[in-house]
């Protein structure tokens, strides 16, 4: 008589490949009950795979598009504030300027000229605003601090020294300051201010003497088409002309002058200052401009990302009820196989003899 091996080896073997093939597609189903989409988009979906990868990319452009649009928004506020302070420091000036004028009084002069170094200093601060670490009025070039404090020793003031006294043939320091004439042939403090101090200021000698900043100013696209001006710079009209006023202010009106010729740099000073915060409230109305159309811009591109998300949705998004059903099958599939193939280990002849 002969005897066989009767084993179950083969039989735990299946059960086990039951068990690991049903865990795997239990991971794919509680993935998808997660998340909504299919686990494996190319196997559900197959040769519309490629319009779900255009959408996505689509998507995720307008997306950058939009962060790349909330820095520029957050640059434009701070170049506001910034513009708000410089125009607040050319009021205080000009009201500074006003009140000296008609009076010869030497602590209204002394009052007059703290206010007006206080407006220079308020505005060189503005200036040299950054954020980020880019300097927010430095055109293109916004590694670079625009605007250089005016100081003794700084290269404006040293040329308006050169320039006064090559004008007057004698130094800011000499009582003969007492006699230059209010107007009229030159020299006269009107020629000297209107002719040499001024174009200093709006020429090229602003680029040597101030300004490391560029003409031209940052931009940046807001939506596929789209693009705007997101920066300014202190080569504007309005910058140069407040330098100029607190200059001719600072530097003149402390000068043994005749009543008339302190006058005279009074008026101009009034003068400039006018232009200057004509043009830096000229400059807060551009990149106010600026800020309303990037919010229309990502209006309009969120409509176009709801659009695009709503239709790639109805592509990848799975049926919530359908895979929860899944789910808790494949869950009683697993516990059943275990509880089957702890039976199975448990047979044993010994247990019969």
């Amino acid at each position: 008589m002969s005897t066989a091996n009767i084993s179950n080896l083969s039989i735990q073997t299946s059960m086990r490949l039951t068990i690991r093939q049903a865990q795997n597609e239990l991971i794919k189903a509680q993935q998808e009950v997660t998340t909504g989409i299919y686990a494996d988009i190319g196997a559900e979906i197959g040769g519309a795979t490629s319009t779900v990868v255009d959408l996505t990319r689509d998507s995720l452009r307008l997306q950058s598009i939009k962060s790349t649009n909330a820095i520029a928004t957050q640059r434009l506020e701070a170049s506001q504030e910034a513009l708000d302070q410089m125009a607040q420091a050319g009021d205080d000036m000009n009201e500074a300027l006003i009140a000296l004028s008609g009076t010869a009084n030497t602590g209204n002069l002394e009052t007059a000229i703290q206010a007006i170094t206080s407006a220079l200093d308020t505005f060189t601060s503005m200036a040299n605003t950054s954020l980020g670490g880019e300097y927010l009025f430095s055109g293109i070039n916004s590694d670079v601090q625009p605007l250089e404090p005016y100081s003794d020793t700084s290269a404006a003031k040293l040329a308006f020294d050169a320039e006064f006294l090559s004008y007057f043939g004698f130094p800011q320091t000499d009582a003969q300051t007492a006699t230059i004439a209010a107007s009229g042939a030159a020299p006269s403090m009107e020629d000297f201010i209107t002719n040499v101090v001024e174009p200093m200021y709006s020429g090229a000698d602003w680029t040597t003497d101030w300004s490391s900043a560029t003409d031209e100013v940052m931009t940046s696209r807001i939506s596929q088409t789209e693009t705007v001006e997101t920066s300014s710079s202190v080569n504007s009209k309005g910058m140069r002309y407040f330098a100029l006023a607190s200059v001719v202010a600072k530097e003149l009106l402390a000068l043994d002058l005749s009543d008339d010729s302190r006058a005279m740099v009074t008026n101009k000073a009034i003068e400039y200052t006018g232009i200057a915060t004509t043009g830096i409230n000229s400059t807060r109305t551009m990149l106010g401009l600026s800020e309303n159309r990037i919010e229309k811009a990502n209006e309009s591109l969120q409509v176009q990302i709801d659009i695009i998300d709503t239709t790639l949705t109805s592509k990848i998004e799975v049926d919530a009820y359908e895979a929860s059903t899944r789910v808790n099958n494949l869950l009683s599939l697993v516990e059943a196989s275990y509880t089957l193939t702890a039976k199975i280990q448990a047979l044993s002849l010994v247990n019969y003899l």
